[in-house]
């Protein structure tokens, strides 16, 4: 099956539904042109992973570093509120 597209004066171009669909290509996929040496190239889509993304966003730290042994005191703490005010 043959599809064509247009390029525009900014070397851009919209691919036609059924190559996307082809491709399994998303918004902000990557697409790769592998230049075939005779004149022709191929075309291929890779999604984004997780990984990829996650790696994207800023690193922030906490401003402190909470230990496991104080995050269980907190959630002993809540439970023992929890119950009190549930007996009152």
């Amino acid at each position: 099956m043959i599809f064509k597209s247009t390029l525009t004066g900014k070397n851009q171009t919209t691919l036609p539904k059924a190559v996307v669909k082809a491709l399994g290509a998303t918004p902000s996929c990557k697409l790769t042109y592998v230049d075939l040496g005779d004149g022709s190239f191929r075309l291929t889509a890779k999604s984004e992973t997780f990984e990829s993304l996650a790696d994207s966003f800023p690193k922030k730290k906490p401003a402190k570093p909470v230990s496991i042994e104080d995050m269980n005191n907190v959630i002993k703490q809540s439970a023992v509120r929890r119950y009190q005010q549930s007996n009152k």
